[in-house]
């Protein structure tokens, strides 16, 4: 169907109902047709540049700069040429279109070119496999064509015939993914490419890229955890007395003595910090909510102002209940999304609901007056604010009721920390970092101080995507960089000359560690650290690291496992079982059965310890010396 069918210049309204209709009906294809691009007239009508249905979609011109050629504003849909997966690539592209609209700067043009160019090389590429359903993609057909990718070499500039560049190939395997995103609730959903890495770990490219964000320090996070669930436990008796104070009426008429009163309102039912000191409260509780929603769930500071009152779910499976934290996510047009989380951000967001309820009835009031006014843009204003947990007075508009400033919740984490004396600059934006560190720590088993909190994130990252499709995708992308950074660091730890090691792994690392290996077969020692730790699998077991992926195990004697390694990081815990043991052979009356019990494991963790370069004459005089005195 030809352009000259359709009129040129449309209403406003004709767009947008054409935009809405096409969003609901993308899940089902029912219908696909209707404008897709188009430009504003400076008589108020609207130019159509092109239709769903065209095989050729048009982009404005101001997308783009000025030095950039009228072909590359064109997305030809021709060029796949395999047609249901020309289909989905429509798909996709026409939900990075609306993202894109709400993107500023001229550039935008060339990002969406550059992504529809990258998953046109990758459909077109799907059916020398014989692939032609995007149904049909595994991740094993994924991985094939990241080595693919990595196969192929540049014809251009300095690069000409070496490898692809890691930015180049982050770009290639970011439209694999941004396919997954975009098409997971349609027809043409298929399961992640790599449930397990992203296409930054597997291209490399944040190895090149220092990080911007510092990770919040262990001795900074636990005093302002700790402090801020302190005040979550005194929450219910500080909305009783807010409550409370919101029924006083003072009777004096003068202003200056109102304080004076509520303080002594205040004081009658069991608050001596007068009125001044029970706002202050009432702000460090906010401020404590706001950091646990933070620290506990990995959400952006403008997903954290757009949470709405009753905005979570829990659901039990397989025994276990499980909690999400909803909100809308204006990052790549994510729209409606959830975080799952401990049940303590749960409880915290209830708390910040309920303390926000005299900011919601003021709000409430002003809007009132807004529309007794007829002020049509404070109404709406308003009205985008209603229900949010995230409420705030901005003095300088007359106490307006708005939602929190992301300057605004800085200073109250900020605060937070002063109060401690903690020598730190808080800020929201180095929350998410931190938090998929700490996931990390946890899944590797190491005992921080949130343990408790992060037990659900132990699960594979397969379940995790599949227990709701509506989660924060690039959430699990910032994990796995942040466990690829750890696993990469565990291994090169092993692949130092002088780290000790024991386990069934430990000589085959051994033989890596020759001196010759990393000239003979890679560039760099760096290199063939990231090379090899791609290719293995890597959890602790507690006494060991286990690199075993297919699930079984032998039984807890990692030390004799082909999969185990015990380098020195896990000397502690070896050293602890020993004393434990060599005190327990001291004891007379174990009987035969347990004596033998004890003598072996005083066995396995001899062996280990000596293979660490650990003295165990001196643990085991050391026990029978306290032993003696006891």
């Amino acid at each position: 169907m030809s352009n000259q069918q359709y009129p040129s210049q449309v209403a406003q309204e004709v767009i947008f109902a054409d935009k809405q209709r096409l969003r609901d009906d993308l899940r089902t294809r029912n219908g696909l047709h209707g404008i897709i691009t188009y430009l504003k007239l400076d008589n108020g009508q609207y130019h159509v540049l092109s239709r769903y249905e065209q095989d050729k979609w048009t982009l404005p011109g101001h997308w783009f700069t000025s030095a950039d050629r009228e072909s590359k504003k064109t997305l030809n849909f021709g060029r796949i040429d395999t047609p249901a997966l020309r289909d989905a690539a429509k798909v996709v592209m026409a939900r990075l279109l609306w993202g894109n609209e709400a993107i500023s700067g001229k550039r935008r043009g060339s990002t969406l070119r550059q992504s529809f160019n990258n998953i046109t090389v990758w459909f077109n590429w799907l059916p020398t496999l014989g692939v032609t359903e995007l149904s049909a993609v595994t991740p094993l057909v994924a991985m094939q064509y990241v080595t693919h990718v990595k196969s192929l070499t540049s014809n251009r500039g300095k690069r000409n015939g070496k490898p692809l560049a890691p930015g180049t190939m982050c770009q290639r395997f970011l439209a694999v993914e941004a396919c997954y995103q975009q098409l997971r609730d349609t027809q043409y959903g298929f399961a992640h490419p790599w449930p397990e890495s992203s296409a930054s770990a597997l291209s490399g490219f944040k190895s090149h890229v220092k990080a911007k964000t510092e990770i919040i320090p262990d001795d900074v996070l636990a005093p302002l955890f700790q402090n801020s669930e302190s005040m979550l436990n005194r929450a219910p008796e500080l909305l009783r007395l807010q409550g409370l104070l919101a029924e006083f009426v003072p009777t004096s008429k003068h202003q200056s003595y109102h304080r004076t009163e509520r303080t002594q309102y205040l004081k009658r039912y069991g608050w001596a910090s007068g009125a001044k000191g029970f706002n202050q409260t009432i702000m460090a509780l906010r401020d404590s909510c706001l950091f646990i929603i933070l620290m506990t769930t990995g959400i952006r500071v403008h997903e954290l102002c757009n949470l709405t009152r009753g905005n979570w779910y829990s659901e039990v499976r397989d025994g276990e209940r499980f909690y999400f934290l909803g909100s809308k996510s204006e990052k790549t047009d994510a729209g409606d999304t959830h975080w799952l989380c401990p049940e303590i951000a749960i409880e915290a967001f209830k708390t910040l609901s309920d303390l926000m309820l005299p900011m919601q009835q003021l709000l409430e009031q002003q809007l009132e007056t807004a529309r007794q006014a007829n002020d049509a843009q404070e109404v709406a204003r308003l009205m985008r604010y209603s229900g949010s947990v995230v409420l705030g007075k901005a003095t300088s508009q007359n106490n307006n009721v708005d939602v929190l400033s992301g300057d605004a919740i800085n200073l109250g984490l900020q605060k937070l920390a002063d109060s401690l004396g903690l020598d730190i600059k808080l800020a929201s934006h180095r929350f998410r970092r931190t938090f998929a560190s700490y996931v990390v720590h946890h899944k590797l088993g190491d005992l921080r101080y949130l343990r408790d909190h992060f037990k659900h994130w132990s699960l594979e990252m397969t379940v995790l995507y599949a227990m709701n499709e509506m989660q924060d995708l690039e959430l699990y992308d910032e994990i796995y960089a942040a466990f690829d950074d750890e696993r990469q660091g565990i291994i090169g730890h092993w692949l130092e000359p002088d780290t000790p090691l024991s386990g069934g792994l430990a000589n085959q690392i051994r033989n890596l560690r020759d001196k010759g290996t990393p000239t003979r077969t890679y560039q760099s020692r760096a290199e063939m650290i990231r090379h090899i730790s791609e290719q293995i699998y890597l959890r602790s077991t507690g006494l060991a690291w286990c690199t075993n992926d297919d699930g079984s195990c032998a039984g807890g004697r990692c030390e004799e496992c082909e999969h185990g390694v015990i380098d020195d990081k896990k000397q502690t815990f070896w050293r602890g079982v020993y004393a434990q043991q060599i005190e327990l052979r001291l004891i007379d009356d174990l009987g035969d059965a347990g004596q033998r019990t004890v003598d072996k494991a005083i066995v396995r963790c001899e062996k280990v310890l000596t293979d660490l370069g650990v003295d165990i004459k001196a643990i085991k005089k050391e026990v029978e010396d306290a032993y003696k005195n006891a």
